[in-house]
């Protein structure tokens, strides 16, 4: 017997829990670069820190105060391309004509090679150089014909269209299932999810606008919360959860049925977001405030 638990440990210990989480990709690739342990600790904190304002902060003091510690800590090292992607994507429209600079700087560093040609590419879309913009395309297509999420991800951001842009989604969605395929184009398992809840939520609001109340409250029943993530994931993620996991409970209460309505209700009550609210509304009585502001 106590060989058979020696096996099976030695059996355990050998397998490679696998995960690409933001902090795992900072580490990895900023030490590769050769950036100080130090400095990639602090890339990790901010990054965190950050990780709403671009879809759900509104307040220009707490904008400008993230663009100074961000501009601060890159001054330490112009190498982390961490830094100076966050500044020109999260905060572009801020940076003036420093945006240029953030931008060649992260083109140069980022160890992932289609991200060069993909920031050109929407460098040229925004500034109306269509030209150049087709030659960028054109050169994504050629170089990773092999690699077809990079194709796929590089129409999503030239998409404008709602329905067609979440077929695309579903798409690129499906491509990045694995993550050692995430890993290998620089997409973070937070990334990935945030990506599924953005999904998810416009098809939710979707079916909402169109009346379908019951089949909106069901899609995230079925397809939401039964998302097997880790906590770390979640809670990079939490202001994205919160938010999209409100929406659906208001939307349950339009729901006509009131035995399907108290059904839904149990779920809802259920689900791994409404405990994590309970929990932390315990601790801060202002947590829902905060999230739904």
């Amino acid at each position: 017997m106590k060989k058979f638990f020696l096996i099976l440990a030695l059996f355990l210990m050998s397998i490679k829990i696998y995960g690409f989480t933001q902090k795992e990709k900072i580490q990895k690739t900023l030490s590769k670069i050769g950036i100080k342990q130090e400095i990639i600790d602090e890339t990790v904190k901010l990054n965190y820190e950050i990780r709403d304002t671009q879809y759900f902060e509104d307040d220009e003091k707490v904008i400008s105060e993230r663009i100074k510690k961000l501009k601060k800590l890159f001054q330490k090292d112009e190498r982390n391309y961490i830094v100076s992607q966050d500044l020109i994507t999260i905060f572009g429209g801020k940076l003036g004509k420093d945006y240029k600079n953030y931008l060649d700087l992260f083109i140069k560093y980022t160890p992932y090679e289609y991200e060069k040609i993909f920031s050109k590419m929407m460098y040229s879309l925004d500034n109306n150089d269509i030209l150049k913009f087709q030659n960028y395309m054109a050169e994504i297509s050629k170089t990773y014909k092999n690699v077809p999420v990079i194709i796929e991800l590089a129409k999503l951001f030239t998409i404008n269209n709602f329905n067609e842009k979440q077929i695309q989604t579903e798409k690129v969605l499906n491509l990045l299932e694995e993550e050692k395929d995430r890993e290998k184009i620089g997409v973070s398992d937070e990334e990935y999810h945030f990506m599924k809840l953005t999904y998810f939520l416009n098809k939710i609001r979707n079916y909402y606008d169109n009346g379908e109340i019951e089949k909106a409250v069901s899609e995230y029943l079925k397809n939401v919360d039964t998302i097997k993530v880790s906590e770390e994931v979640k809670n990079y993620n939490l202001r994205a959860e919160v938010i999209l996991y409100f929406n659906v409970v208001l939307m349950n209460e339009q729901i006509s049925d009131d035995l399907k309505k108290e059904v839904n209700i149990s779920y809802l009550e259920d689900t791994w977001i409404a405990h994590k609210i309970k929990e932390e509304t315990e601790k801060d009585s202002k947590f829902l405030d905060k999230m739904l502001q």
